[in-house]
């Protein structure tokens, strides 16, 4: 299916970055206490996100390039979203950094609203007015299925045997090796140890002063990863892994990662940014720099690996984020 890049409409003299093309949306309605937006429904629905009879749940985007972060609060409190004819559309605030001025909400889209020239109106600066969010009503009757596409994305599963990735970019897995160390593949072949499937499999040797790294870019320019809820993914093999994400000029940059001891079965990783190692944590090497220093500017998802022979990743999978997040 065909995949839009962001929309940027235009909020006065600021943009709304939100799932679709480019659209121009008018002008912004200010009253003494509060701001308006009209936004046509067509031009916050990416391709990807349009399903034929059904609510859906789309994303807004917000930085300094295209919102006044004046009068909403820390937590996202001040801003609200309605049809024209004032009935509410359930929202859920998913990122809201006032400081940083980054802010990221989901919202609801009735199926009824999907046909071709329905509006609706944000509005913020509202204070106390604005009503809460409500996440049980923004993704009630959604599937988890659907849900899941719309809040993850399946970095690979490695079934197309190749080694592009399954992002929307499409880029490809990458191996390389630091000092003395020395690796082989990756491949892409039977998972094994009673998992179905196929795998990723690297060989490699590596003492522990030097290391090998099996990565891949997570888009064409460097993305926020604000919204992250974890990282997960299927991991079998020897030695240690760090899993890291990078902030790459050239082979070279900040990191935040963990580390792990890999077993000889199929192991099921969880990590969320909070159960990352800390920056410069006791045993850690090679510029670990912690979450805060790069989640806003992530270009790499690596996979370092040291002291050991063999490693095995499958089914690895971003959840907190979208498509369009990684574009």
């Amino acid at each position: 299916m065909s995949l839009r890049a962001f929309a940027v409409v235009s909020m006065s003299v600021f943009g709304l970055l939100s799932c679709g093309p480019e659209r121009e949306a008018g002008n912004s309605v200010e009253t003494e206490n509060s701001l308006a937006r009209m936004l046509p429904v067509d031009s916050i629905l990416p391709d990807w996100n349009r399903p034929s009879g059904r609510p859906t749940v789309v994303c807004l985007r917000f930085d300094a390039r295209n919102f006044d972060f004046t009068g909403v609060s820390a937590n996202g409190r001040g801003i609200d979203v309605e049809r024209m004819d004032g009935t509410p559309i359930p929202f859920e605030i998913s990122v809201w950094d006032s400081v940083a001025k980054r802010g990221k909400m989901r919202l609801r889209i009735e199926s009824s609203l999907q046909g071709g020239g329905d509006t609706i109106r944000l509005r913020w600066r509202l204070g106390a007015a604005a009503r809460i969010p409500d996440p049980i009503a923004t993704w009630a009757g959604i599937s988890d299925s659907q849900k899941l596409a719309l809040t993850s994305v399946l970095v690979d599963d490695f079934e197309d045997g190749d080694d592009t990735t399954l992002l929307p970019s499409r880029s490809r897995w990458r191996s390389g090796a630091m000092g003395a160390a020395t690796v082989s593949g990756p491949f892409y072949d039977a998972a094994g140890d009673g998992r179905d499937g196929l795998a990723l499999r690297a060989g490699f040797w590596a003492v522990p002063q030097d290391y090998v790294v099996i990565a891949t870019s997570l888009g064409t320019a460097p993305r926020s990863l604000r919204g992250l809820d974890s990282i997960v993914f299927q991991v079998r093999g020897s030695g240690r892994l760090y899993v890291a994400f990078e902030h790459l000029t050239g082979m070279v940059g900040p990191k935040s990662w963990r580390k792990l001891e890999l077993t000889a079965g199929w192991t099921r990783v969880s990590i969320a940014p909070g159960g990352l190692d800390p920056a410069g944590a006791p045993g850690n090497a090679f510029n670990n720099y912690g979450w805060n220093a790069v989640r806003d500017s992530v270009t790499d998802l690596s996979f370092i690996l040291q002291d050991g022979d063999e490693v095995h990743l499958d089914d690895i999978r971003l959840y907190g984020v979208d498509r369009d997040d990684l574009r």
